[in-house]
């Protein structure tokens, strides 16, 4: 497939945000006639396979979590959501609402197993609504087995096989294959520091002392990638700024990379392709020309670094995506080689496996509408 090559285009007051195993897309989306639904599309051809519908009652309903795993397991990848099924306030009976977890085919589209996790319950009445598209994503262990479930006042682990449940501490995440719950007050945005946990026992297998937070499967600080965690905003030995590695499970140190090493002195944000072992940390310039530079996650080194940036996208797929001179740039992550440019100005579009997101914004009186495209990498 071509870099740019469309796929689909929407029309929703909210992103469709796709997600991908690399060979099946699922994209959310808002029909016209409403509801909610996943369209699925085949990243080999290009070609739409079908649809999901995620209506299944007259009752008002609203998807807040989305993801596709890879099971080793089974031929084919799930499709994970969660959903609430609301029931207004009737007299002196206040509103309702029913949390559940489902799992599709992500080729056939069957049902696979559903989960009620909680029924009648007053905490979830709103939870969902207006959800964003960054708040649809569930994080999946790496090798498919667990996920990992927050979209309102309390946290699940799911057993993907079932759809079993446990109830783990707020600001839990997943690192890799394993979990980093919160060392201390748990209820705190930022965890100073996680215990590491194997998912089906529970056992305490290490700990790591940075601030890990929730934020590791979008642009943030931290990442894990097959038994590392990389941390961005971290110090070395001799308290100099580093980007830093620790083998998980057990959280011992394993590399360090001093920001000064790099040639820069502030590195803010990262991405994780994990197609490629890269981490690319970015540093926006304070207002003027950033700076991109990608460290081989395994061994802690250097591979390369560009100034001048205006922008940094993300990385999925094994390119890099940025902009510079309003151009948007696609790089290999590995080398740095330019395999593609768009010469057109154009923003950043949102980067997911399998998938860009383009976003034109429309105004119509006081309603915001966008137009997306969703384009092949």
């Amino acid at each position: 497939m071509t870099s740019g090559q469309e796929l689909a285009t929407y029309a929703s007051d909210r992103a469709p945000h796709p997600v991908s195993d690399g060979r099946t897309l699922a994209v959310f989306s808002t029909p016209a006639g409403g509801g909610h639904q996943l369209d699925l599309f085949d990243l080999r051809s290009g070609q739409k396979t079908g649809s999901i519908d995620l209506e299944t009652s007259d009752q008002w309903k609203n998807t807040c979590g989305l993801t596709l795993v890879a099971q080793k397991r089974r031929a084919h990848s799930l499709i994970v959501s969660t959903s609430v099924v609301a029931q207004p306030a009737e007299g002196i009976h206040s509103a309702r609402g029913t949390l559940s977890l489902r799992a599709h085919d992500a080729v056939t589209g069957s049902l696979v197993w559903k989960k009620d996790l909680e029924r009648n319950s007053t905490q979830w009445s709103n939870s969902c609504e207006g959800t964003t598209a960054a708040e649809l994503d569930l994080s999946a262990t790496s090798d498919g087995a667990y996920a990992l479930l927050g979209p309102g006042l309390k946290t699940y682990l799911v057993h993907l096989a079932d759809g079993t449940v446990r109830q783990v501490p707020d600001s839990t995440v997943v690192l890799d294959r394993w979990l980093g719950l919160p060392r201390g007050d748990s209820s705190r945005i930022g965890a100073v520091s996680v215990d590491i946990q194997a998912p089906a026992t529970g056992k305490k297998l290490g700990s790591v002392d940075e601030p890990v937070t929730a934020d590791n499967q979008e642009l943030g600080n931290t990442a894990a990638h097959q038994g590392l965690l990389i941390a961005l905003d971290s110090e070395d030995t001799q308290g100099e700024d580093a980007v830093r590695g620790y083998s998980l499970p057990s959280g011992k140190p394993a590399w360090s990379l001093r920001h000064s090493a790099t040639g820069h002195g502030g590195w803010v944000t990262m991405d994780l392709d994990s197609a490629t072992g890269t981490a690319v940390v970015y540093d926006n310039g304070g207002g003027s020309l950033g700076a991109l530079a990608a460290v081989d996650v395994i061994s802690g080194k250097l591979r390369w670094k560009v100034d001048g940036s205006d922008d940094f996208c993300g990385t999925a797929d094994g390119r890099v995506y940025l902009r510079v001179n309003s151009q948007l740039a696609v790089l290999d992550a590995k080398t740095k080689k330019q395999v593609h440019f768009d010469a057109e100005d154009t923003e950043c579009p949102d980067v997911f496996p399998g998938a860009l997101v383009y976003t034109d914004e429309e105004k119509e009186d006081v309603i915001d509408t966008y137009q997306y495209r969703i384009a092949a990498p």
